[in-house]
């Protein structure tokens, strides 16, 4: 089971812990007072980059600043479907694979009712509530990591064994690499020392060839409930609540075949196959502003606080292994398995998960009633993780702290509006969110464009997001395993249909 939670604190770590580059988002009249609010969608949040703390009128941009409910003037409805694909490189001792996978998705669907206050002289202009659904990140993804090396994963569970008594193994790792003779008890040791059977080969300079499969399917989604309002057409106030959801699955298969004929134990190769469900939900807070300092500057700000996280694994394992005869092997030629009756392990574990507090600010500048520039900066600090109870979490929520370290996010976009045309672009730069000297690395850009018609009380917009980033990967311990550098490339496809009323 140890061996189980680590590994989805280590995805849910690097999935869950991110902003989204995919966010869906929509809005309305984004900007009060001027002529740009023509095409209003969760397209159009995506196309410019996400840079709307300081812009508002978009559903999207609530999920950032529910300060941004305030600026619609027209109650609105949207919908945005997606399409998303995904291309790994993955490079593994100079060895290189590629995973692909392509899916469709629902980014957004939301509804804003806007009501003005009617009331001659009345500071407080209007009164907007919002029910809002956005896909917050997307966890479809599929590896394949292979390639030679002069370590194994039987190093990580010889480590682990050490100094237990065989009764006491974890059963869904050190103990079926037991059962199926992958580590023996040194004799002699009192048997709690163990070693095992590609050692002898390895450290004469033999090596072993390593393929890891993994698919990966889910999102993470997040219905904000959010109300706002306009004071004195100079300030848009807003608060809202967000529910968000968890529905992650993974199925991992880990095999190691020897490049070297195995004259002792006969080791043909073994196979680690494994796979997590993990279904939770959560729920979080977010309070934000935007100031029209001129008619052509705004600026905004927002704090969300931390999501808390309640989330149940359902996870299984089983180890095979196949040898052929040699005088040394005991148990002859044939496949054995960690597990009896060759049947996967079967466990289940509850937790929660306490996610970092967040801090953005952000500037829009509107340019002769026709164009928009806005720039947002977003802090988060990883760091502050925590998994409970933190009793039984208490060495991975210390790793947490030393292994993650403050992240600065920057978003960018650009709006040109040639009635009943826009054009749009936008940037996302996201720093490595790991500690200097924890031997991780991972920075992610995203580059975007979109265009967007209205026609009426109809609008269309159309987004493109190309995302890029490298991260590193260990198919087992790191310090025995050696790091796979994973180049992904995802490219996401999303269409708003919107209707203002």
């Amino acid at each position: 089971m140890k061996t189980r939670i680590i590994r989805i604190i280590y995805c849910m770590a690097l999935l869950t812990l991110q902003v989204s580059l995919t966010i869906a988002q929509t809005p309305d009249d984004a900007f009060r007072y001027s002529s740009l609010s023509n095409s209003d969608g969760t397209a159009r949040f995506m196309a410019m980059g996400g840079a709307f703390t300081a812009v508002g009128g978009d559903m999207g941009a609530l999920a950032f600043n529910p300060a941004g409910v305030g600026v619609f003037i027209k109650s609105q409805f949207c919908f945005t479907p997606g399409f998303s694909m995904q291309n790994i490189n993955s490079t593994y001792n100079g060895s290189s694979s590629v995973g692909q996978q392509s899916i469709m998705t629902v980014q957004n669907i939301g509804w804003v009712g806007s009501w003005r206050n009617r009331q001659d002289g009345a500071k407080w202009k209007n009164i907007n509530f919002a029910i809002v659904y956005n896909r917050t990140n997307d966890f479809n993804a599929n590896y394949i990591i292979s390639g030679y090396s002069k370590n194994s994963i039987l190093d990580a569970f010889v480590s682990n064994a050490d100094g237990t008594d065989s009764a006491n193994l974890d059963p869904f790792s050190t103990q079926q690499a037991l059962n199926a003779g992958l580590i023996n008890k040194i004799p002699g040791t009192g048997g709690t020392q163990y070693q095992n059977v590609v050692d002898p080969f390895l450290t004469t300079g033999q090596s072993i060839y390593q393929q890891d499969i993994i698919s990966n399917s889910g999102s993470m989604g997040e219905t904000d409930i959010t109300i706002g309002s306009n004071y004195n057409n100079k300030l848009d106030i807003g608060a809202s609540f967000g529910i968000a959801d968890v529905r992650f699955a993974q199925t991992a298969s880990y095999t190691e075949t020897p490049n070297y004929t195995d004259t002792i134990f006969g080791l043909q190769n073994f196979n680690y196959s494994t796979t997590l469900n993990t279904t939770g939900a959560g729920f979080n807070f977010k309070i934000g502003a935007i100031y029209r300092v001129t008619d052509w500057l705004r600026v905004g700000a927002a704090v969300h606080t931390p999501t808390w996280f309640s989330l149940s694994d359902n996870y299984t394992s089983l180890i095979s292994a196949t040898y052929t005869a040699t005088n040394d092997f005991p148990n002859g030629a044939g496949t054995f398995y960690g597990a009896p009756g060759g049947q996967p392990m079967n466990g289940s574990y509850n937790y929660t998960l306490t996610t970092p507090m967040r801090a953005m600010g952000g500037l829009a500048v509107i340019i002769n009633h026709q164009a928009i520039i806005s720039a947002d900066y977003e802090w988060v600090n990883y760091s502050l993780s925590q998994f409970g109870p933190a009793s039984v979490f208490n060495t991975v929520n210390q790793a947490i702290q030393t292994s993650y370290a403050p992240q600065s996010n920057i978003r960018a976009g650009a709006e040109l509006v040639l009635y009943p045309f826009s054009l749009r672009a936008g940037y996302q730069y996201f720093t490595n969110p790991y500690a200097p000297g924890s031997g991780n690395a991972s920075m992610k850009q995203s580059f975007s464009v979109g265009a967007g018609v209205k026609f009426g009380r109809c609008f269309v917009d159309l987004a493109y997001v190309l995302t890029q980033y490298s991260e590193d990967y260990y198919m087992y311990t790191p310090g025995i395993a050696t790091a796979a550098v994973n180049n992904n490339t995802f490219s996401n496809v999303a269409c708003t249909f919107g209707v203002n009323f």
